[in-house]
């Protein structure tokens, strides 16, 4: 297992109430945030939730120790409220993707090595980014890549295009053969990481997947509950933002008005933490 060095953990820690008994982390991954928690509140108790079942199996085994007041239920944290016995005091989500996604070429996230054009954070449901791109059309493709990537209509026009045109020539199978696709485009590896990226976004419907879980907030938190949300990715911070905004004037207050993001000394020690943003409601 990659170590995971959990991302604006202390500020996550402070913003924990002492009258918190049960707690949901509703993205595991390697249990940092989790682990973290445990250790410093004897009287809570947890329910990590995980997509990806690799990474699920191996922080069960790692927190064995804190079994009696450690469940773990693989599923997405927009299924919450089916997963989840009782009401929550607290909601914690790190929605960044895992760095062992990156590292394990064999998933297909990363424009590095070789590997099947995956993408999936649970490798038994859904479409591939493979089987995706094979159906996909040139407009929906287009709208990824200007919606999820920020690139010009033009730009975006012409990288679906040549998309499309590689797969009727081949079959579309690995990353690299998509890499040299956008290689062809022009793009280097900064922009065609963002491709990647944006593809990623679509494959597990990520930002659907937050959505969902949003609309949901209101009922899943007992009052005087929290939910933090970290987030990487700008449209998913301004959909936290403007959900929080919406959730019932006379039942929430923020913890923060602005956004918190990670210290100067934490960025020194995990580059990773750079675009970080974390925002905290409480229900009232």
């Amino acid at each position: 297992m990659i170590k995971h060095i959990p991302v604006l953990l202390d500020e996550v820690l402070k913003s924990i109430p002492e009258t918190t008994t049960f707690l949901v982390d509703g993205t595991l991954g390697h249990g940092g945030h989790t682990q973290a928690i445990l250790d410093k509140f004897p009287q809570i108790s947890v329910l990590g939730i995980d997509r990806d079942p690799n990474i699920f199996s191996a922080t069960q085994e790692k927190l064995a120790g804190y079994a009696n007041r450690f469940q773990a239920k693989q599923g997405s944290y927009a299924d919450i409220d089916t997963l989840q016995s009782k009401k929550s005091d607290y909601i914690l989500l790190d929605i960044g993707v895992n760095m062992e996604h990156y590292k394990d070429t064999s998933r297909g996230f990363s424009i590095k090595g070789e590997g099947p054009l995956d993408m999936r954070f649970d490798p038994t449901k859904g479409l591939s980014a493979q089987q995706r791109i094979a159906r996909v059309s040139a407009a929906d493709l287009e709208t990824c890549f200007i919606d999820y990537a920020d690139f010009t209509p033009e730009k975006a026009r012409e990288l679906a295009n040549a998309i499309l045109r590689a797969r009727t020539k081949y079959p579309l199978t690995t990353t690299r053969q998509l890499r040299q696709v956008l290689y062809d485009c022009g793009l280097g590896d900064p922009a065609s990481s963002v491709i990647f990226q944006a593809i990623r976004i679509q494959v597990n419907q990520e930002l659907e997947q937050l959505k969902i879980f949003l609309q949901k907030l209101p009922d899943l938190l007992n009052k005087g509950g929290r939910c933090a949300i970290i987030t990487f990715h700008s449209i998913e911070d301004r959909i936290v933002k403007n959900a929080f905004k919406e959730f019932p004037e006379n039942q929430r207050v923020l913890y923060s008005k602005k956004a918190i993001q990670p210290t100067y000394k934490e960025i020194e020690k995990n580059k990773a933490s750079r675009s970080a943003k974390l925002r905290i409601i409480e229900k009232i």
